[in-house]
């Protein structure tokens, strides 16, 4: 089986299949477009065709090659944690403009989606970030290799989250600069004195909207749906916030849409 004719036959996008065969071959997509007269060994090919028929049954392409793209780094991922977004990827260049100049805006960062960012107390030079919900971790790590001057805390509620996440601290060479706490919200940071920015990327889908089979089937509900409104996690953790003595601001992604929602419970 050569890999030209895979990419002709192939029942899924091109783009799919070239990133299925890249991770099967261990080799760049580039490689792939440029081999096309490569041979699958057989070993290959029986991995290949396992791999069409857990695509065929739905499964997101990351959970097959155990691995997304994030912020231009690579991160591990199974069916424990959320597979990274794109649109999640505008919560680090946030962030990055909130710490050198903490202000209120909201910038869209997908249709429908944006990242909302909020003063809660003026403070200076803040250097800790909190990065509630990590899941693989792509946040908090994505944070502390960009600015090595950064003190990162990440909080799961899921102890099976936070092992994948630490893998992938290990991976990309932060694993002791970033301290992984499990817990609910803000409670493994209860003590914190430092003033940090709170980060997030928490459940936010209504409990009744309809997803994609992939992500329905697959992917933790409890890391994408929150209630009613989408806000059964959003609620507690802006109270969690706004009684925290050192909680400076937050930078949260949610839907545009509930943006009224949040403004509610910030001046309740």
């Amino acid at each position: 089986m050569r890999i030209e004719d895979i990419l002709r036959h192939s029942p899924l996008s091109s783009l799919e299949t070239e990133v299925l065969l890249a991770s099967l071959l261990a080799k760049e997509r580039t490689w792939v477009w440029t081999h096309p007269e490569a041979q699958l060994s057989k070993n290959q090919e029986e991995r290949w065709r396992a791999w069409m028929e857990r695509r065929g049954k739905g499964e997101p392409v990351a959970y097959i090659t155990q691995e997304r793209e994030f912020f231009g780094r690579m991160f591990s991922v199974d069916r424990r944690v959320l597979i990274p977004r794109p649109a999640t990827e505008g919560l680090i260049s946030v962030a990055q403009a909130w710490l050198k100049k903490p202000a209120n805006n909201t910038t869209e960062i997908d249709a429908g989606i944006v990242a909302v960012a909020k003063v809660l107390h003026v403070a200076e030079h803040i250097r800790t970030v909190v990065d509630v919900g990590t899941g693989s971790g792509c946040i908090a790590i994505s944070l502390a290799c960009e600015d090595p001057t950064l003190t990162v805390l990440a909080t799961d509620i899921s102890e099976d989250a936070l092992d994948v996440a630490r893998t992938n601290a290990k991976r990309h060479g932060v694993d002791t600069r970033i301290r992984f706490l499990q817990g609910n919200l803000l409670d493994p940071v209860s003590d914190l004195l430092e003033p940090f920015l709170l980060i997030s990327n928490p459940p936010y889908v209504p409990s009744e909207r309809t997803l994609s089979p992939d992500v329905d089937r697959f992917e933790p509900s409890i890391a994408i749906r929150a209630g009613a409104d989408g806000m059964d996690v959003i609620r507690p953790l802006l109270e969690a916030a706004r009684r925290h003595p050192s909680c400076c601001g937050f930078i949260l992604e949610c839907e545009e849409a509930q943006i009224p929602l949040l403004e509610e419970i910030l001046n309740s």
